[in-house]
């Protein structure tokens, strides 16, 4: 059973997505700045690729990397190895799959090389994720935040020097990445191979390996069905609309999506705990607490940006931006609505039932291509972002009320405030003046 707390485990993870917030923006910054609307629209347009494959042939392996860890289910070093087999396989899966998509792109060529580093960075990307399943199923809170922060701000580093420094445009960006990534993989070998001395072997393990991709088959296909949900409009706008409407839409998700470090924090303890754990009513009861406390901050948080955006955006990241803003105001509502899904769904995958989230969202990814098809080509960028806001709200609002049957916990308690939910506050202020030496 875990030592630490909910909420030390939850503001450990929150100060890493902090730090990946703000990379996440500076790397925005410099990426729209030196590339232009037009070259921006390309990067985003290339990277959305690897991005949805990635989340479906991975085949949902981290999170049943962390149910069959938490679960102690095999042995922890037999687990691990039939990770590395698995990586292989998931690896040459998505390779072969985005390959395919970029050479037979019919729309806007790609550079060869651009390509070529994408998909040897493959690899990497899923090595980290994998890796991260291991820590969080481990409850090894400190070095999942350390996955979780160091790609990202290794990232910025190397896309100021081959992006900023040497110019290398839409190349370097993807250089950056994939430099970042690789040293991230000598951290996972330190820490896997060295520190926690797993001798990894390359036999085959067939029992692990069915039950992680039985679980994990399931829980691909949600992570898709979300994916797509999230990346389906810069796909259509690509197709319907302008490399510049792609571009500053990109940018505006990007901006409004820092909402979601809340529930990507939250979602991961909750799911290494509920692995864990086997008192289900306390999970519960935590759960919705947190879910309820949740919501009120990613609130107050979309407040902030709505009214800052429309002069932040053009002062940091250029005039050329100011679309953006529309579209960041209008994003935000579904923005916001998927906070909540995304914590409770996450309860749901921590009990072994990813599946809930594709019986809901199915049909929100359906209502989403079919407004897309209607409002992006007669508004653009603000057309995808009201789709965007339907189709969320329509996958939420029938999540809710299948989890709220599962649970056996009333829609109304869910939603229900009370004094209790705010101990998370109490407990941040005696944190910080105990780091401060404050007394009483």
């Amino acid at each position: 059973m875990a030592k630490r707390t909910y909420f030390n485990d939850i503001l450990s993870i929150l100060g890493s997505n902090l730090t990946v917030t703000i990379a996440n923006i500076l790397a925005g910054i410099i990426l729209s700045r030196a590339l232009g609307a037009a070259g921006f629209g390309l990067y985003s347009s290339i990277i959305v690729v690897p991005i949805i494959v990635i989340g479906f042939t991975q085949l949902g392996v981290r999170r049943s990397a962390i149910y069959h860890i938490g679960n102690k289910m095999y042995a922890e070093e037999e687990i691990v190895s039939a990770l590395f087999i698995l990586l292989l396989y998931t690896s040459s899966l998505s390779i072969l799959i985005c390959g395919f998509v970029f050479f037979f792109s019919d729309s806007q060529p790609f550079d060869p090389l651009i390509i070529a580093v994408v998909l040897l960075t493959i690899p990497l990307l899923l090595m980290n994720v994998f890796a991260g399943g291991v820590f969080l199923g481990k409850e090894d809170i400190r070095r999942a935040s350390i996955m979780n922060a160091g790609p990202t701000l290794l990232t910025l580093v190397f896309t100021v020097l081959f992006v900023w420094v040497l110019k290398l445009s839409v190349l370097g960006a993807f250089i950056a990445i994939s430099i970042a990534n690789l040293l991230m993989l000598i951290y996972v070998y330190r820490i896997i191979i060295i520190e926690y001395r797993y001798k990894i072997t390359w036999k085959y393990h067939e029992n692990i390996i069915k039950s992680m991709v039985k679980l994990g088959i399931v829980n691909a296909i949600a992570i898709f069905i979300m994916q797509l949900n999230y990346r389906l409009d810069i796909l259509m706008l690509k197709k319907l609309s302008t490399l510049e409407q792609v571009g500053f839409y990109s940018l505006a998700m990007q901006i409004a999506e820092q909402l979601w470090h809340i529930p990507y924090a939250i979602e991961s303890i909750i799911l290494s705990r509920s692995a864990n754990s086997q008192d289900d009513q306390l999970i519960h009861r935590t759960v919705a607490s947190i879910f309820r406390v949740s919501f009120l901050i990613a609130l107050g948080a979309g407040l902030l940006i709505f009214f800052i955006a429309p002069v932040l955006v053009p002062l940091i990241f250029g005039a050329e931006y100011t679309s953006s803003v529309a579209m960041i105001q209008v994003v935000l509502p579904g923005i916001l609505i998927l906070v909540g899904f995304r914590i409770l769904n996450s309860r749901l995958t921590g009990m072994g039932k990813p599946q809930i989230a594709i019986y809901t969202f199915v049909p929100a990814l359906i209502i989403n291509f079919i407004l897309n098809l209607f409002l992006i080509p007669k508004f653009g960028g603000i057309g995808a972002a009201w789709a965007t806001n339907v189709s969320y709200a329509l996958g939420s609002v029938i999540f809710v009320i299948i989890y709220s049957r599962l649970v056996k916990m009333p829609v109304r308690e869910i939603f229900s405030y009370r004094r209790s939910d705010f101990y998370f506050f109490r407990g941040m202020k005696s944190r910080i003046r105990s780091r401060l030496g404050v007394h009483h």
